[in-house]
């Protein structure tokens, strides 16, 4: 049940690709590999109290050997650490580990994602954006269906995985990982966890109907606006995607800089979320694990002579972002040249 929840309320619109489609042909971007230096960092200062930031974006070039002696160094001088931010909704374990509710969870959570009355994206999309996802399905996948049956909201979020999956791009996880390992490898950093948890309550009946209000009550024209997202994204932004992974394994960042950010007027599969019946709990998420984080920095650059943090590159972008907050607060902000 907490993957069914969790799932329904974030995948939508926290879990995205960190850049929004851009428009033209390019030529073909090849993924570059070997040792790379990784992205310069962002440095906020509270008089002589530093906050280092590490922006780090998704995906990135698969199986990529990064050199960390840039976050090395600042973490051979650092007193303290904020690991990626983290948002989890859980449920009563009570309700989470009865084996009942798990079977029915998993059940409901297959109804939910799978059209209704067993039709296929072939019934339900326009004939159009159909063709489009064939071209894309007969280059990338052609001999698997698992698509077909998914409601478009789904099957959109899962196509982009499956072609970047291709591309030879990734997750970032190895890296943010070898950076959690340097953390609790260097004595004296202080690890400072800003990870923000909202437990939902009710039982599973309560939480299941919750659940089918929210994949119910998504209007299909917003879905078919999502998906088709997807599908424009890969149709013209693939190159671009990659180029930009290249620039963040090179240690540049003007190429992100332009770039439109997600999670904006234009972004129609945040948008989607935020007009569902779980507009309010999202809404208190993203609000509440947004002071997490920036309490605990703030305590950090009070505290601490040198300090090394990790997020996501549209958090240091983006005009509502935490780094922007950090700024509107009075914070010097230094960005990479």
């Amino acid at each position: 049940m907490k993957h069914l929840i969790t799932g329904l309320l974030l995948a939508g619109f926290l879990l995205q690709p960190a850049f929004a489609q851009t428009a033209g042909e390019e030529p073909e971007e090849v993924v570059v590999r070997g040792v790379l230096p990784g992205p310069p960092l962002w440095r906020v200062s509270n008089g002589e109290h530093v906050l280092w930031i590490f922006g780090y974006v998704s995906p990135i070039p698969k199986d990529m050997q990064w050199e960390s002696a840039r976050v090395e160094n600042v973490m051979s001088r650092a007193q303290a650490y904020l690991p990626v931010p983290d948002v989890d909704v859980s449920v009563s374990p009570l309700v989470a580990l009865n084996p009942i509710n798990i079977f029915r969870g998993v059940r409901l959570a297959k109804r939910l994602s799978s059209n209704e009355d067993d039709k296929t994206l072939a019934d339900v999309l326009p004939a159009e954006l159909h063709q489009r996802y064939l071209a894309i399905k007969t280059r990338y996948f052609p001999r698997n269906n698992e698509l077909d049956g998914q409601r478009p909201l789904v099957a959109g979020q899962n196509l982009a995985e499956l072609v970047q999956d291709e591309e030879e791009l990734g997750s970032p996880r190895d890296i943010l990982r070898k950076i959690d390992r340097l953390a609790k490898g260097q004595r004296g950093v202080k690890v400072i966890n800003t990870d923000y948890s909202m437990r939902i309550s009710g039982g599973y009946r309560a939480l299941a109907d919750r659940a089918e209000a929210l994949a119910d009550g998504i209007s299909f024209d917003k879905e078919l606006a999502c998906f088709e997202w997807h599908v424009g994204r890969i149709e013209s932004d693939m190159e671009a995607m990659k180029s930009r992974a290249n620039s963040w394994a090179l240690g540049y960042v003007d190429e992100f800089i332009n770039a439109p950010l997600l999670r904006g007027d234009d972004d129609p599969c945040f948008n989607l979320m935020m007009a569902s019946s779980e507009t309010e709990t999202i809404s208190e998420l993203i609000e509440k694990a947004d002071l997490e984080w920036l309490a605990a920095a703030e305590m950090a650059l009070a505290e601490y002579d040198t300090t090394l943090a990790v997020l996501h590159i549209r958090e240091l972008l983006n005009e509502g972002g935490l780094l922007a907050k950090l700024k509107a607060r009075g914070y010097s902000v230094r960005e990479p040249n």
